[in-house]
């Protein structure tokens, strides 16, 4: 009878072994097909080199822009991508006398859609300042990146100089900072960061001692006064609420433009009517933003940062989408470079 039991006990014993390895057997082919599975889902829609495949290829995911609608008499047809990350990209705004026929509603997408999307891949973007309002990013990148002995002109500063000092602080820069509407005189804020209470227009304008007015200047009148005119700027931040529209165009027909590395921008779309602010402006301004914006272009600048300022910006187009008035963009000039 012993015998018998022990026979009995080892089959069970057994039997209950070969379950138990069944089972892991079972759990363990489960497991590598799931993970197959997942691998190869995630090689079949994660490129290999997400940066050099997605970035620049999100510039061109929207060639229809500039298709016209049926009342439009003329067809602007888009370039095709040659893939490679440098090379020109296809996204044209026509020419003046073509954007002249074309619809507000065509002229409104094309301007937003420009500004939204990269047209240069920028690997290593460093933000300065603080991550809201106040911060701006220069692009890291060695043939980018702010070399020593760097100089910054940085201007709207709405007593907010974190990004002044930080790029000071990190990069050595010498930084001149401007905004005529503080109630600061202007003074040396640290061994290398100089406020000017000056504003900067497409005019000069001087206020005679014991008038009061803000002070104006070109940027080349400027940086003449500063003794800067054999210099490059590496940096030159804006955020002068619409100012800009004013500035571009006479910065890029005097040249100034030529020796800017790194163009940081708050662009505002929106014009002001009789104390109204206007969101959605009449076709002939979204013309000169997008004149200014192609000669930009032109010049070599291209946008590897785009940014919605929210908040009190968004507004609903009377075309029915939602949108931004203040887009903040960060360019770098390609063509200086030898790209």
């Amino acid at each position: 009878m012993t015998v018998i039991r022990d026979f009995t006990m080892k089959t069970m014993w057994a039997r209950q072994s070969l379950k138990t390895w069944t089972a892991l057997i079972m759990v363990g082919i489960f497991l590598f097909v799931a993970q197959k599975s997942f691998f190869t889902k995630d090689r079949q829609d994660c490129p290999e080199q997400p940066h050099a495949d997605i970035l620049p290829n999100a510039h061109f995911r929207h060639v229809d822009v500039i298709r016209k609608k049926e009342e439009d008499t003329k067809v602007v047809a888009p370039a095709t991508f040659q893939g490679d990350e440098n090379v020109e990209e296809p996204f044209p705004i026509p020419a003046d006398d073509v954007l002249k026929e074309m619809s507000l509603k065509n002229l409104s997408r094309l301007y937003h859609r420009f500004v939204d999307n990269v047209g240069v891949l920028c690997r290593n973007i460093n933000r300065l300042g603080k991550l809201t309002d106040g911060g701006w990013e220069v692009c890291h990148d060695q043939r980018y990146r702010p070399p020593s002995e760097c100089l910054v002109y940085s201007v709207g500063i709405n007593n907010d100089f974190s990004f002044d000092d930080a790029i000071a602080r990190e990069y050595g820069c010498e930084v001149h900072s401007f905004d005529p509407s503080m109630k600061t005189k202007s003074y040396r804020r640290s061994e290398k960061v100089s406020f000017h209470q000056i504003g900067i227009s497409d005019t000069d304008v001087h206020i005679p001692e014991g008038q009061t007015g803000w002070e104006m200047r070109k940027l080349g009148s400027m940086k003449q006064e500063l003794g800067h005119d054999k210099r490059r700027i590496n940096v030159l931040k804006m955020d002068i609420e619409h100012w800009e529209w004013k500035v571009l165009p006479e910065a890029i027909a005097t040249g100034f433009l030529d020796d800017v590395t790194t163009l940081d921008l708050e662009l505002h779309s929106w014009i002001i009517e009789k104390g109204t602010y206007i969101y959605e402006p009449p076709a002939e301004i979204y013309m000169g933003y997008l004149k200014s914006l192609r000669q930009l272009h032109q010049l070599g600048f291209r946008i590897y940062l785009t940014h919605k300022n929210l908040g009190s910006c968004q507004f609903k187009s009377k075309f029915g989408m939602m949108r931004t008035s203040c887009q903040e963009i960060a360019m770098v000039q390609t063509k200086k470079r030898g790209l």
